[in-house]
């Protein structure tokens, strides 16, 4: 396993740990993909409202994939945007299966739900108000088979900390 795989990894035990522990996110969505597959132009877009400048949040992005996704791995182009303007953007990688082929997803069947941490650590508003978060699919391919839905979850942590359980 290279560095970067090892780490993010690690960085999805974390988020499963912190989603684990609190069951009830205080915003949750998913967005279903078209069936012809996720067009490299086609950016899924979850409004939020943020209110609570003084928390800590986990937020976490899912990607349901099937048995037509032809990738070990999937990049992404990511960004959250507020009335201000930008406020985060970066390229990511996160890997789907390991080395063997197998899914690393949650599911039965064919079906698998994966969990990532959108940034790594937790994240604070500076100021209250709408935050747009985008995901663009980045693999240079026109349609992306085999992804079915895109999520966005957002967990306030209590009293500020990185982990609860």
């Amino acid at each position: 396993m290279t560095k970067r795989v090892k780490a993010n990894f690690i960085i999805a035990i974390l988020a499963f740990v912190v989603v684990g522990c609190d069951p009830a996110p205080m915003y949750e969505e998913y967005v279903e993909v078209s069936g012809n597959g996720w067009h490299q132009d086609s950016t899924v877009t979850f409004e939020v409202n943020i209110d609570d400048t003084l928390s800590a949040y986990q937020v976490v992005w899912y990607l349901r994939n099937n048995d037509d996704y032809e990738y070990s791995n999937i990049f992404l182009f990511r960004s959250v945007s507020s009335d201000r303007g930008s406020e985060f953007g970066d390229t990511a990688e996160f890997v789907l299966a390991d080395a063997y082929g197998k899914w690393l997803g949650k599911g039965v069947g064919e079906l698998k739900t994966n969990t990532w941490p959108y940034k790594e650590g937790v994240l604070r508003f500076k100021r209250s108000g709408n935050y747009t978060f985008t995901l663009q699919q980045a693999m240079r391919t026109d349609f992306l088979k085999g992804v079915e839905d895109v999520g966005l979850g957002i967990y306030k942590l209590e009293d500020g900390k990185e982990e609860k359980g």
